[in-house]
């Protein structure tokens, strides 16, 4: 199917107004390089969105899309492959990966990184999920096997990459990041490193801790909150964690005020 309609304020899909616009956003600079890299990815649609249309425009474009669930990785792959782009799917443990991404940067455009990103290298827990499931979420608890919505699922061991390992020292265009209420344990440790790093950072939030957290953390940083949407919640009983009760995800679009080579009315 094919929709000519502007996603405003979604697509009637997947995907809201928010993330098709860190897109156009993160197109636009003289930069002749262009890297995305798209955390949760499931198919991922912002990383390879985002080569086609730089090398439309005439960049030079790469992507990492990292996702934990081996079937949707696989979808990742082939998502890659149906755009003319070349794909390499890595895996290995937490150890073994932060190399093997390295190596591999110059083997494609698309790296699929097959584990969980996380602050730290480690191993965590991911649910089985049925192919028209996109929530699922990693934990650290290896004994549970009930999700944050209260789901009983059979869980596997997923390693984990850290953004260190993902970005080095290059500059990164577009940080989309949507790990189904986890997004803190991996923002708020790689501030820094984010802030040295990354343009434009897309986050999808699933609960309003999460979107309090990032504006009180992110906002006397000297980061720019672009576009926003709340998450809505339904309170309707006894859930594991505050995620468990989101009914729809909210967006946030955040610009970097250190790059100075975005558009004067995104910047301070």
């Amino acid at each position: 199917t094919t929709s000519t309609a502007l996603p405003i304020p979604t697509d009637s899909y997947r995907s809201e107004a928010e993330e098709y616009l860190s897109l156009i956003l993160s197109l636009d600079s003289e930069r002749e390089d262009y890297l995305a890299i798209e955390v949760g990815a499931g198919w991922a649609p912002w990383a390879v969105a985002g080569i086609v249309f730089a090398r439309r425009a005439g960049k030079s474009a790469r992507g990492i899309a990292v996702e934990a669930d081996p079937v949707r990785a696989g979808w990742a792959m082939q998502h890659a492959a149906d755009n003319g782009i070349s794909a390499l799917l890595v895996h290995g443990d937490a150890r073994s990966l932060p190399e093997r991404i390295a190596a591999a940067r110059e083997s494609a455009d698309l790296l699929v990184v097959q584990a969980a990103c996380w602050s730290t290298s480690t191993t965590l827990r991911f649910p089985t999920l049925p192919d028209d499931d996109m929530g699922g979420a990693v934990q650290a608890d290896a004994d549970r096997t009930m999700d944050y919505r209260g789901a009983h699922f059979d869980h596997v061991d997923v390693p984990t990459v850290t953004l260190d390992a993902l970005i080095g020292d290059r500059t990164v265009d577009l940080l989309h990041v949507d790990m189904q209420g986890q997004e803190l344990e991996v923002l708020i440790p790689g501030t820094e490193l984010i802030e040295r790093s990354v343009r434009f950072l897309a986050v999808g939030t699933h609960n309003r801790y999460v979107e309090g957290m990032l504006q009180h953390h992110l906002l006397p940083r000297e980061w720019a909150l672009i576009l926003e949407s709340p998450s809505t919640a339904v309170f309707d009983g006894v859930r594991p964690s505050l995620t468990g009760f989101t009914v729809q995800d909210g967006n946030q679009l955040w610009a970097n005020s250190r790059f100075r080579d975005a558009a004067a009315l995104l910047l301070r």
